[in-house]
């Protein structure tokens, strides 16, 4: 974030004041990473649900941002938090879901050439095997670590885990990915 934009929690509060320009930014700035949590939370499963969650959580965050409390929270702990939630409320809904195919072919870069969209199609599939082998909290750590860039601490939040609990969930995730990719890293 270059040093002339204003930090989320003056984006958010100025929201709340009625700037719905300032959601748009909040909006702008988070949405990759948000969908990507999303999208890697929920994987295996079809893209447009990945959107409509994605969506629905953001329609959270604006309608719950009152409840935001700066004292307690960065913005971007709170915005998992809320995204977190939405995703365990859509498996409560639907204990099923996941069990349909992603389409890799939509991963994988367009603009490279024939061989290199393959190797890269097989990679993705085999980090995507990996992380659905992990659980589902080492999943979400390990999204929240390296995806979203939060701290072990702003995890342990968001996870409603003691912050020992999420570094070894962190630990454990990086050395079950370790292994899983090991051909991958070997060359």
């Amino acid at each position: 974030m270059a040093e002339s934009e204003p930090a989320d929690e003056v984006l958010i509060a100025s929201y709340l004041r009625g700037d719905v320009r300032a959601f748009d930014r909040l909006y702008r700035r988070h949405d990759r990473r948000t969908f990507a949590f999303v999208r890697q939370m929920l994987h295996p499963t079809d893209r447009a649900t990945v959107e409509d969650l994605h969506q629905e959580g953001w329609l959270a965050v604006a309608a719950k941002a009152g409840s935001f409390a700066p004292t307690k929270a960065r913005f971007s702990t709170w915005l998992y938090t809320v995204l977190r939630n939405r995703v365990l409320d859509h498996w409560r809904a639907h204990p099923k879901a996941g069990d349909d195919e992603t389409d890799m072919d939509q991963l994988a870069s367009p603009a490279a050439g024939p061989e290199q969209r393959l190797v890269d199609k097989r990679l993705v599939q085999a980090v995507e095997r990996g992380l659905l082998g992990l659980s589902v909290e080492q999943r979400e750590t390990f999204l929240l670590f390296t995806v979203v860039e939060l701290s072990l601490t702003e995890i342990a939040d968001v996870t409603q885990a003691h912050p020992e609990t999420a570094k070894t969930r962190l630990r454990y995730a990086r050395e079950a990915l370790r292994h899983r990719l090991r051909e991958w890293c070997d060359g």
